[in-house]
């Protein structure tokens, strides 16, 4: 066994006993010790995905599910560079992921060698370490090879979540033939659990800081919450009940979906329609947990009309407040401080329950509800299908066994705006922190891997055809990823910008028009594929996919031209909703 053997079982070995459960190799020659030691450990369970793009997506989506960081393996050159867009979405969304890249050895960088490219620093600032310890040798002991492994797993979680890069040159040959190995004693690895044991830091929330919140809490305000650690959703349940303002619960949330929320004001996004609700802003507090919420009139009312008390929680160090205007920053682990402030709380003596402003917002959500059903529901068998009311029953009908993955761009916004929270409370995730539309797929893929159960992603068109290579892994799929594809021709958000009044430029330079359909990708991938006319029929085929449990693309066209014009038509309806105060 030579060298780049032994660092290779080394490294993988020490990957398992960290219970790293998935890795993600895009195949290639200098990452062959790499490969060679997944493929022979027992206890590695691989995925091969040959495009690294739809790999490091796949990872982020994984590791998004299970929380614990899924590994990359690639060969060197531009293979490295392909996971950057991943890698930069993990970073902010504070995802653990481990990258292992594979390199030219110091004699052959910078020589014009094969597939050479400089690989060190390649991600800059969007990992939370980067690392190189040279080409294996026996200069550079195992010891520290495995005590690198363990840092570099520590540093996925701690002490701020996000990739961690190691850079492996290896030299050729990547492995002995078998002739030398017959006559060569390997010597086995025997450990059984890692090597270096990293007890993470855990910060502890005075009690005092909380009791001074709790002391200069104003008689109103709104809990808002973005996208939190899922273990935080019950606690969170609790702090909502117990504190009864309303709960403005972003799509990310965890919350957003099913009945089982208290206080949530489910439609907040359309009640801060500009005349809808006849209110003035009167409320004296906002507190908000987790990461910046999705609605741009949630952020809008922090920039412009801000509480007098504007408090942050969250359980990292990173500054997220985009209005400037939260004042007061809590950093504490999530249910440490739902726990205290409920604990606190239940000493209180409570003078009313819930509180008459609570009560006003969840009797004008409901208003909201009761006018949606009328709006989406008429004719639905002839009516023109659109994206929104799309979106809006799929929210209805999602079982409660499935994840919902969402797209970005009309997807996340129609969700947001408009999903209902009548239906299942189902695991729920996003790529938000960078927002891109790449990967969308490969996330969803990894991120059913992750749960370990179904998924349903709605997507549009052009994030779908970004992923075209990540079809293969929608037919490849353990649990079946249904793939909700609105098809409108084109960029649909890009409809609600000013420019699109430039009609000479618009269409050719923003709209981004195609023609095409995805029957035939289907087909190529063997994936089932449906083509509903109505929501109706939607509702039919979507539930046979469900039943014949396999992957499946079911293709709704819409006219994204129309979209603006759909969203007015139900502010305009909203608005003769009559919103008592009383």
């Amino acid at each position: 066994m030579n060298w780049n053997e032994r660092w290779g079982d080394l490294i993988i070995e020490e990957l398992v006993l960290h219970d790293t459960e998935c890795f993600c190799i895009s195949p290639g020659s200098r990452s062959t010790p790499l490969t060679l030691a997944v493929a022979k450990n027992s206890r590695a369970k691989s995925v091969i995905i040959n495009d690294e793009r739809a790999s490091a997506y796949y990872a982020l989506g994984h590791a998004r599910a299970s929380g614990r960081p899924a590994v990359l393996i690639c060969t060197s050159g531009t293979a490295t560079a392909n996971y950057l867009p991943a890698v930069i979405e993990a970073s902010v969304e504070q995802i653990p992921m481990l990258v292992l890249t594979s390199d030219r050895p110091p004699e052959l960088r910078e020589t014009g060698a094969n597939q050479s490219i400089n690989q060190s620093f390649l991600f800059g600032t969007h990992v939370r370490w980067f690392f190189d310890p040279g080409c294996p040798c026996s200069e550079f002991k195992e010891e520290a090879l495995l005590s690198t492994i363990d840092h570099a797993i520590s540093k996925t979680y701690s002490p701020l979540p996000g990739p961690v890069q190691l850079n492996f040159p290896f030299r050729e040959p990547f492995f002995e033939n078998f002739e030398n190995k017959k006559n060569n004693k390997v010597e086995k690895i025997q450990q059984e659990k890692p090597y270096v044991r990293n007890t993470p830091y855990s910060k502890v929330l005075p009690k005092s800081e909380i009791k001074t919140l709790l002391k200069h809490r104003p008689k109103s305000g709104i809990l808002s919450i973005g996208r939190v650690p899922t273990n935080s959703i019950n606690s969170l349940k609790k702090l909502a009940l117990e504190l009864a303002w309303p709960v403005f619960a972003d799509i990310t949330s965890g919350l957003r979906l099913g009945e089982d929320c208290p206080n949530r004001i489910t439609y907040y996004d359309q009640l801060l329609i500009e005349g809808l609700y006849p209110w003035e802003w009167d409320f004296e507090a906002i507190w908000h947990i987790g990461f910046p919420p999705t609605s741009k009139r949630w952020l809008t009312q922090w920039e412009k009309n801000p509480a007098s008390q504007m408090v942050w929680i969250a359980d990292h160090a990173e500054r997220h407040d985009q209005s400037h205007n939260f004042r007061w920053r809590i950093e504490s682990e999530i249910v440490d401080f739902c726990n205290l402030v409920v604990h606190e709380l239940q000493l209180e003596e409570r003078l009313e329950v819930p509180p008459i402003k609570t009560k006003h917002l969840l009797h004008a959500s409901e208003k909201v509800e009761f006018a949606m059903e009328q709006h989406f529901s008429l004719d639905s068998v002839k009516k023109e299908i659109d994206d929104f009311a799309l979106s809006r029953r799929l929210t209805e009908i999602i079982p409660k066994t499935h994840g919902f993955f969402i797209g970005n761009s009309i997807p996340v916004r129609a969700v947001d705006m408009l999903g209902s929270g009548k239906g299942a409370a189902i695991p729920t995730a996003l790529n938000r922190g960078a927002s891109g539309i790449d990967g969308i797929i490969a996330s969803a893929c990894g991120y059913s891997s992750g749960l370990q159960r179904p998924v349903s992603l709605l997507i549009g068109d052009l994030s779908a055809m970004h992923d075209l290579n990540s079809f293969k892994l929608l037919a490849d799929s353990p649990e079946p990823v249904l793939v909700v594809l609105l098809n409108n021709h084109g960029g649909g958000i890009f409809s609600f910008l000013p420019v699109v009044r430039q009609t000479d430029i618009f269409e050719t330079f923003f709209a981004t028009p195609h023609s095409n359909d995805f029957m035939s990708v289907a087909k190529i991938f063997g994936l089932n594929y449906f083509r509903p006319h109505s929501i109706s029929t939607f509702v039919k085929d979507y539930e046979q996919a469900v039943l014949e449990n396999k992957s499946a693309i079911i293709e709704i066209f819409t006219k994204r031209e129309k979209n603006p014009q759909q969203l007015e038509a139900l502010a305009q309806k909203l608005k003769k909703c009559t919103f008592e105060s009383s």
